[in-house]
């Protein structure tokens, strides 16, 4: 990294691909001695000189804010992002009254030479406020907020991968299909938060050709489908939010959007005295809105998980009747001083417009910063933070299941062989 000053007095930043080597040399390996007097100086010293450019970066953005007009560039439909500005000030309501829902669940699974046994939990829990931070807590389907499981058997011989994406497509849909089950038996429910996306998961899935998933996948996909419709259908606001990602589609979007600005000596001048395209490469949204954004503000909506439109775009499942006809959003939140931004996303029917879309994620911050903001350092919504504390394994949970399968299958002579890399004889 080099740094000089130009004739304007400002600092240049001169991203070289060679200065950022030093840790992925060709060498082999180093001694402890080499590691400990040297390599974790310099690394050190990369990531300083990192941080910096991030710092310099972030200083010319909120410089520079009034300046970045994305007006013009919202006539398109396919600029993504669809607010005019980079951070918005929210203000929290209050939230008396309200009935809030969040899901979560966990799955673990325990693998063999010749079969893999997958132990799956899902819980819902329901808030009542009576005032912003008092309420009244209720669990579904179980009222004590623990006995939700499932246990399944993967006898085929296929590759882990392919068990691991079977897993987690069956929790997903132990959640959902508990949201409509929970959904049809108590009536009063304004605001659920899903644990992570609020899109189809996992979008990939559309292009298996492995049978049995596809079958599973498309069940899925209708469970997801009534969800949606019952959300529109009864007023219920539904949205993802998301503990951590490394997600860079801001970030990406706002590079974008300053190349077609087009920086000059007149116009955002500021941003060709640094290389701000390759800068951006080093910060995922989270690292770059965790920096732009104070307590209460958020980002601007944008599109996210474009994917979800090959669904009802390229015909492949045929069968599922309705190819969820809507559009999906998402933000960043800063919901307490000493966290990171939560990633909230929602979706919208496809008819609604963006002013719509803007005041919706204005409603949702609203009611996200009471409920978020009772630890500054910890940022997440609390019915979230319960409903991932009650449907967590703990391990005494998965030691009860798993030993009483264990003495059924060794009464019939049947033992299980553990992999040899948990099964070492030595240490």
């Amino acid at each position: 990294m080099t740094v000089r000053n130009n004739t304007s007095n400002q600092r240049n930043i001169n991203l070289n691909s060679s200065s950022f080597n030093s840790t992925s040399s060709g060498d082999s390996g180093f001694t402890k001695e080499q590691i400990l007097l040297t390599n974790l100086k310099n690394l050190a010293q990369e990531y300083i000189g990192i941080e910096r450019m991030k710092k310099k970066f972030v200083e010319i953005l909120l410089g520079n804010l009034e300046s970045l007009d994305f007006k013009e560039l919202l006539k398109y439909p396919n600029y993504d992002i669809k607010e005019n500005f980079i951070r918005k000030l929210t203000s929290a309501s209050n939230i008396r009254g309200l009935n809030i829902v969040s899901v979560d669940g966990s799955s673990v699974v325990k693998k063999f030479m010749n079969v893999d046994f997958s132990f799956l939990k899902a819980i819902a829990v329901k808030y009542y406020f009576y005032e912003n931070q008092s309420s009244r807590i209720e669990y579904f389907p179980d009222l004590a907020g623990f006995n939700n499981y499932n246990v399944q058997g993967n006898y085929l011989n296929r590759k882990e991968n392919v068990v691991e994406a079977k897993t987690s497509m069956d929790m997903t849909f132990m959640e959902i299909n508990l949201l409509n089950n929970l959904i049809e038996k108590k009536s009063e429910v304004d605001l659920i938060i899903l644990d992570g996306s609020v899109v189809i998961m996992p979008i990939n899935l559309i292009f298996t050709k492995d049978l049995e998933i596809s079958k599973r996948y498309d069940k899925l996909l209708k469970e997801y489908q009534k969800l949606y419709s019952t959300c529109i259908e009864k007023g219920i606001i539904l949205i993802g939010s998301i503990k951590d990602t490394r997600t860079s589609a801001l970030t990406n979007l706002l590079r974008r959007t300053i190349q077609m600005l087009k920086p000059n000596v007149t116009n955002l001048s500021d941003f060709i005295k640094i290389n701000y395209r390759q800068i951006l490469d080093y910060f995922s949204d989270l690292d770059l809105y965790n920096r732009v954004l104070r307590k209460t503000e958020r980002s601007c909506i944008f599109n996210c998980k474009k994917e979800v439109d090959k669904i009802r775009d390229t015909g492949i499942k045929k069968e599922i009747p309705y190819y969820f006809p809507f559009n999906f959003y998402a933000f960043y939140l800063k919901t307490a001083t000493y966290d990171t931004p939560c990633r909230i996303e929602f979706f919208m029917d496809e008819n609604c417009d963006l002013k719509e879309a803007s005041e919706k994620a204005d409603l949702i911050s609203s009611i996200l910063l009471p409920i978020s903001s009772l630890n500054e350092f910890y940022g997440l919504p609390i019915p979230q933070i319960e409903a991932h504390k009650r449907a967590v394994f703990k391990p005494q949970e998965i030691d009860l299941l798993f030993n009483s399968l264990s003495r059924t299958l060794k009464v019939h002579g049947v033992s299980l062989l553990e992999k040899r890399r948990t099964r070492r004889p030595f240490k």
